[in-house]
């Protein structure tokens, strides 16, 4: 069973429920359709502490995720700024997680 973790941008919480993060990974649509013929289990749907925000939440967040072992963190567009760079936030925790093996998948829904 591989294990996936969903990363969101604070700054969605303005306008995002998650409703369309989920919808994809439960009906395995959108990025999730590489797993159609695998069992997959939903480990953590977390968002960041802000950008430029690395705070002793963030880092015990990130300590929760490793400690999970994920096979892949997929990234919501949300976590791109618009010139399609991620904030160094955003950037270090997918660097983290691809260091003990998480591959990183661009896209959610």
């Amino acid at each position: 069973m591989k294990k996936i973790v969903i990363l969101a941008c604070q700054k969605a919480n303005t306008v995002c429920t998650g409703a369309g993060c989920l919808k994809a990974f439960n009906q395995k649509t959108k990025s999730f359709a590489r797993y159609q013929n695998e069992e997959i289990e939903l480990e953590a749907f977390f968002r960041c502490n802000g950008c430029d925000v690395w705070d002793d939440g963030m880092q015990e967040k990130l300590e929760r995720l490793i400690s999970l072992q994920p096979d892949a963190v997929h990234m919501g567009i949300c976590t791109k700024y618009k010139d399609g760079t991620r904030c160094p936030t955003i950037k270090r925790i997918v660097d983290a997680l691809s260091e003990i093996g998480a591959v990183p998948v661009d896209g959610t829904h």
